[in-house]
């Protein structure tokens, strides 16, 4: 038995995650977006910090260029920015790895556009890190598209004199039943049977946890011990009278790729959720990642983030989010 998925209701713009040169954006559905400089492929993570370039998708909203110091960086150091080698602003290090958030406007905006690298150069003349800027340019123009800023005066590349911005669209709201302080229901014997079967000596019983979702209902997150190949965890709901049914996942259906049943991850109790993992690479632990919220009927999607890339998989962008919100107990 598999999960099945629900068409969802809230209807809601595709994100955009485009990639050109050595930059990538991707934009959630209240285009909100974010560009970041790739390690290039012959290049070491450790010589190319993550630099980042942020709009939120307001129509006030200003460009801000988030630029990373290497730790070993001293506290007081001298730096200056040099695109090809011309020097565009001073700085001092903060120290401790702190980095700094600069407006990307001016000529320091220009000249990252259309140049093909950034260094933050020393006082000595040492290179202490680089970044890529090919493909800056094709990243700009893709935050104006996907905010809807192209010919007006606040684009990033081919400003107009249109002024006019397109209002946001609503964010999406999924409402969860409140909290149920019950200890969830278990499975009975005759009921784990007909999942899966009799246990024999090559194939025991399935480990099941289970969670209470709310007044009525439990999650069962199940590992079968065997016979689903490639399964990792299997997700039920068991009401609290009646049969196990296979939990259904519903995404957006502007979101492209299936919710599969089988779970990279548990049941969080503190926020509720649970989470998916979509693997970029069989086995990698990058790809996007889906959080789901229950709703009383089936798990919504409230959250998606991107692993910027597998190479530094610790830095992740959202691409779409929901409002949730708890209804009141019944009186």
């Amino acid at each position: 038995m598999i999960a099945a998925l629900l068409p969802l209701a809230m209807q809601a713009a595709a994100p955009v995650v485009t990639g050109n040169g050595d930059w990538t954006v991707a934009c959630d559905q209240q285009r909100r977006c974010t560009a970041w400089a790739r390690v290039p492929a012959d290049g070491e993570v450790v010589d190319y910090p993550l630099v980042l370039l942020r709009r939120d998708g307001a129509a006030a909203a200003r460009a801000a260029l988030d630029l990373p110091i290497p730790a070993a960086t001293a506290r007081g150091t001298s730096l200056t920015i040099q695109v090809d080698g011309r020097v565009m602003a001073k700085l001092v290090a903060p120290g401790g790895g702190a980095g700094l958030s600069l407006p990307f406007a001016g000529t320091l905006a220009a000249a990252l556009e259309h140049g093909r690298s950034l260094t933050l150069v020393d006082a000595q003349g040492g290179v202490r890190a680089r970044t890529s800027l090919v493909g800056l340019s094709a990243a700009l123009a893709a935050i104006d598209a996907a905010q809807q800023r192209e010919g007006t005066r606040g684009a990033l590349v081919r400003r107009g004199r249109a002024t006019a911005v397109p209002p946001l669209p609503p964010v999406p709201v999924v409402v969860t039943p409140p909290v149920d302080a019950r200890p969830p229901r278990e499975l009975s014997r005759k009921q784990s049977i007909a999942l899966f079967g009799k246990p024999t000596k090559a194939c025991g019983s399935a480990l099941s946890r289970g969670y209470r979702l709310d007044a009525a209902n439990t999650l069962l997150a199940i590992e079968p011990s065997c016979g689903t190949p490639g399964a990792v965890t299997l997700a039920y709901v068991l009401p609290d009278e009646g049969d196990p049914r296979a939990a259904t996942f519903d995404a957006p259906a502007s979101l492209p790729g299936a919710v599969p049943h089988q779970l990279a991850g548990n049941w969080d109790p503190t926020q509720r959720r649970i989470a998916v993992l979509l693997p970029e690479t069989p086995g990698r632990d990058c790809g996007t990642r889906r959080a789901f919220a229950w709703d009383g009927v089936a798990f919504r999607m409230v959250e998606e983030r991107i692993v910027a890339e597998c190479r530094r998989a610790t830095y992740e962008v959202t691409t779409w989010r929901a409002e949730v919100r708890t209804s009141r107990a019944p009186q």
